[in-house]
């Protein structure tokens, strides 16, 4: 005696019977046949047409429904999706986990974090204080002398906006060895030779640190741009300027 499987013969689905029974049940459409006009499993079933005739369940037939018992395998599933989900929404936790609200440094750890950072910062005060103080020391003094050192060589604008600045002329640099002048003269490469080395001289006179080949000049001018560095001048055409005379 052994369990079969087949096709019904009326709704096509998968029925169990016994060798040993002689009709067969299907508890899909509750039909009820006998064994011999069980489709088997592996038949050709395009030439097959089920009737899909609707029946009452009878009982006493002679026939005995056979079921196989398959292990529950969505269950499990589901509970370990459930407990997954929760844990990424913090609901739940392992017991023994570690997590970064449970780190805690000590105090006296925190204290000296917060010391250390605290002199760090005292000191960076300390060291940039006085050379940003003498860089405008310095800043201030030059541009007290910057009407000597263009007086009888060229002219600027020295008026001052609101804001303090000047369009003739820009000091920059931690030790104002770089400086900007703009004038509507024609000059040559000595002028602006002679306009470094009275740059050069007040800066010294005005206690900055600034090196003579630290220094650079530019001086922009109506027929071009001239870049002094170490007491050498170098002419580079202005073309706007070039272009606005031609046009003339």
């Amino acid at each position: 005696m052994a369990v079969l499987q087949g096709l019904c013969k009326n709704c096509g689905s998968l029925v169990m019977y016994n060798s040993a029974d002689e009709m067969c049940d299907c508890i899909f459409c509750n039909a009820v046949f006998p064994i011999g006009e069980v489709i088997p499993v592996d038949a050709e079933l395009k030439d097959i047409v089920f009737p899909m005739e609707k029946f009452e369940r009878k009982t006493n037939t002679g026939a005995k429904n056979q079921y196989s018992t398959m292990p529950d395998r969505v269950t499990p599933v589901v509970e370990r999706n459930a407990k997954s989900e929760a844990l990424d929404e913090g609901v739940e936790t392992k017991q023994f986990e570690i997590q970064a609200k449970d780190v805690k440094a000590p105090k006296k750890v925190v204290a000296i974090i917060t010391g250390a950072a605290a002199v760090c910062l005292l000191v960076t005060v300390v060291v940039s204080f006085p050379l940003y103080k003498k860089r405008t020391e310095v800043h201030s003094k030059m541009e007290d002398k910057m009407h000597s050192i263009v007086e009888n060589i060229v002219k600027i604008d020295e008026t001052k906006d609101a804001d303090g600045n000047t369009p003739g002329y820009s000091i920059q640099g931690i030790s104002c060895q770089k400086v900007s002048m703009l004038t509507g003269d024609e000059v040559d490469e000595a002028t602006a030779e002679l306009l470094f080395n009275n740059y050069c001289a007040a800066l010294k006179s005005a206690g900055s640190s600034a090196d003579k080949d630290d220094v650079e000049l530019k001086l922009y001018s109506k027929n071009g741009i001239y870049t002094v560095k170490s007491g050498k001048a170098k002419f580079s055409e202005n073309k706007v300027a070039t272009e606005t005379s031609k046009k003339k």
